[in-house]
């Protein structure tokens, strides 16, 4: 919900009476006379006057439509305010007071598309009440929905899904469908009441609720298989992954306890619709446009060498500069500093390189590859070395000469460069690894990752370009140029007998979310273009209020089971 703070101050004020804003279709540049001018001070309509600007009359429009929902804003004085900035939505601010001495300080504010004059959001101060009214769900949901389907005039149609009900605010979550089929979007409207059962807010996301689908632009749902059929379809396209998983956060130092898991195959926050979604007319997974994009990943055995690469002094170091990276930094100035974080542990940082005058040590580790003007061609490189600050092990190894090459790469080249560093990387003996090449044409960017009883091994809240292992290989050179290493000195694995069957895991899930027949987009990534699938995917979308957006992680952990107790986790 916005807050005062996210508003700009008002820059244009005009006042008038929200009942007068049917005038303002006459009179569309300019504002109409107030319909309460009698109760106002001679001075106070003479500035209101001076002050007079042009107001749209489409967010006219739109004021008189939010009067005619919420009758209790006709006796309020309307302030028409300047351009308000996200977050989520943008547009005219509209400022709704009980006298014109409350303009200024009033919190009950409305935002409107400045072109259209539709509502965007809504935010009304709510009201204590004596006796407060007990709204059932299905009235809360009835009021709501009459809201939203008066503000539309068009477009999709909004279907009212969870509650939550929060102190003396009760909140519904509307849903866009269209011919009784929901939407995979999550373009969501909210609407929320007070203790007395008033409307109080309204809110969505960039104006999304007027969009206008084409009809003809979605596929019909005459022949789709059945529910029953897309479950059958949906066990046997093993739409689970078993996985074994680390928490967010751990000690290198110290054995870390990894967690039997069952995931979603290619996601859910990765897009729209779940990875596993099915074409509802032939079965088949519909399959991850974003995903298909990177090289597959694949298991391969290494033989490591068991190497130590540990540094707990400037010259040791130098000697994991010198070996890996197969440069000498020995003429460059050296920046060195501990740095503690927040979970207690220390890590230690030696920097090599000319940066630009007054640049702090600590910020020398954003500013990698930007060399100042004037520095010798010979010197111009940037050394970074992290380690762990109590036990010297390496953690982060890089360099950079400030240049950057967009031509094709040689990915044979560059995989065996990295395939070699891995080996002195890895402990002595035969590595089960997990290895994907997650770069493009112009860069090789290799994250490999331990396996255990044939289990992949993944950390929550890594990122798909993080591994255990992660090695960058500079295009031009084919030399690897950056290394990351994030491996535990012990990780205690439950046997992997331990875990549910794949298909009981599979019959919990569909069980907390069934699978729901859905419209869904996918986009061309490379012309934008939108087509629309029917498929069946898992009604999580439609049961719980959630944003596909951010970075794309590792190990998708929005929808995933335990897969030793069987339960259901959903992290938001």
């Amino acid at each position: 919900m916005l807050t005062v703070g996210m508003l700009r101050k008002p820059a244009l004020c005009v006042l008038t009476s929200a009942l007068a804003a049917v005038s303002l279709y006459t009179s569309p540049m300019m504002p109409t006379p107030y319909a309460k001018a009698e109760n106002l001070a001679p001075s106070t309509l003479a500035a209101a006057a001076a002050a007079a600007v042009p107001v749209p009359v489409e967010v006219a429009k739109g004021v008189q439509q939010l009067v005619r929902l919420i009758p209790e804003l006709s006796q309020r004085i309307v302030s028409f305010g300047g351009d308000v900035d996200g977050p989520g939505v943008s547009g005219v601010q509209v400022i709704f007071a009980a006298t014109a001495a409350d303009k200024e300080t009033s919190t009950d504010r409305a935002i409107f598309d400045p072109t259209t004059g539709k509502l965007l959001n809504l935010n009304l101060q709510p009201k204590a009440a004596q006796k407060p009214v007990a709204m059932t769900d299905e009235q809360a949901r009835t009021k709501a929905s009459a809201f939203v389907a008066g503000l539309q005039a068009g477009g999709s149609a909004y279907q009212p899904k969870e509650i939550t009900r929060e102190s003396s605010l009760t909140t519904v979550r509307l849903v866009r469908t269209v011919n009784n089929v929901v939407l995979d979007d999550a373009y969501d409207a909210f609407v929320s009441f007070d203790a007395a059962g008033r409307i109080i807010s309204f809110r969505m996301f960039d104006g999304r609720l007027y969009e206008k689908i084409s009809l003809s632009a979605l596929p019909s749902a005459n022949r789709v298989i059945s529910a029953q059929q897309a479950v059958e379809k949906y066990k046997e396209s093993h739409p689970l992954e078993l996985i074994y998983l680390l928490p967010s956060q751990y000690s290198l130092g110290n054995p870390v306890q990894a967690k039997l898991a069952y995931v979603v195959k290619d996601g859910v926050i990765t897009q729209s619709h779940t990875g596993s979604a099915l074409d509802a007319f032939t079965g088949k997974r519909l399959g991850n446009p974003s995903q298909a994009q990177l090289q597959p990943a694949k298991t391969i055995a290494v033989n490591g060498t068991g190497e130590k690469w540990v540094a707990q002094s400037e010259a040791q170091a130098k000697d994991i500069v010198r070996k890996l990276l197969r440069v000498e930094p020995e003429k460059l100035p050296l920046a060195t500093y501990t740095e503690a974080y927040g979970d207690g542990q220390e890590r230690r940082l030696y920097i090599w390189g000319h940066f630009a005058e007054g640049t702090a040590d600590q910020d020398k580790r954003f500013q990698m590859g930007q060399i100042p003007a004037g520095v010798k061609a010979n010197e111009r490189l940037h050394v970074l070395v992290e380690t762990d600050a109590t036990t010297g092990q390496l953690l982060r190894l890089e360099m950079s000469d400030g240049t950057s090459v967009s031509a094709k790469t040689d990915k044979a080249r560059d995989w065996s460069a990295a395939e070699a560093t891995l080996k002195r990387l890895l402990p002595t003996g035969t590595s089960q690894v997990r290895v994907r090449d997650v770069g493009n044409d112009q860069s090789t960017l290799i994250t490999a990752d331990l396996m255990i009883n044939g289990l992949p091994v993944y950390q929550a809240d890594q990122i798909v370009e993080d591994g255990m292992y992660s090695l960058r290989v500079d295009s031009a050179t084919g030399k690897v140029i950056q290394i990351q290493m994030n491996r535990p000195t012990e990780i205690i694995a439950p046997a992997r007998t331990k875990a549910l069957m794949e298909q009981g895991a599979v019959e919990r899930l569909l069980k907390a979310y069934p699978l729901e027949l859905t419209y869904i987009h996918q986009t061309d990534l490379q012309s934008g273009a939108i087509s629309w699938k029917l498929g069946y995917d898992l009604s999580f979308r439609q049961t719980r209020a959630h944003c596909f957006c951010g970075v794309e992680s590792k190990v998708d952990l929005t929808v995933h089971l335990d897969a030793v107790t069987g339960q259901v986790i959903v992290k938001e």
